[in-house]
């Protein structure tokens, strides 16, 4: 529940916080909008949204935090991560974006996924707990 009222909520706030901050730095980044109507601002905003949407997604299933560490598959959900990141890490080379930013991906996402999906795993199992002999007898 956490992690569906997180996408709508991380989404909004990255979008438009973006929206209002990055026409300020047009003037000093002019990369940001590269054809002056507005678009680059828009699709550096969408990916912030985007961004910002996916953290907190993964920081919502970790709530209550009551969660235990030492799940089962964690080899699993350590080896789709890393190869998660490598992929989205090629795809953004292909792509054409700058070294410095392709790697502050990658280690962004990491370090998100390591230490919301890979340490907590994404759905509790159910807790065996032996239950007490019952007392009463069968008549």
């Amino acid at each position: 529940m956490y992690a569906l009222v997180a996408i709508p909520v991380g989404g909004a706030a990255g979008f438009y916080s973006a929206m209002a901050l990055l026409p300020r730095l047009t003037g000093t980044f002019p990369q940001l909008d590269p054809d002056g109507n507005g678009y680059g601002i828009f699709k550096v905003a969408l990916g912030t949204g985007i961004a910002l949407a996916f953290s907190l997604s993964l920081l919502a299933l970790t709530l209550p935090w009551k969660r235990h560490r030492k799940r089962s598959g964690r080899g699993g959900r350590i080896a789709a991560t890393c190869a998660l990141v490598v992929v989205l890490s090629a795809g953004l080379s292909v792509e054409g974006f700058s070294l410095v930013f392709d790697l502050l991906f990658a280690v962004w996402l990491a370090y998100t996924m390591a230490y919301t999906f890979v340490r907590y795993g994404v759905v509790d199992q159910t807790r065996r707990t032996p239950r007490p002999a019952s007392s009463s007898s069968a008549y």
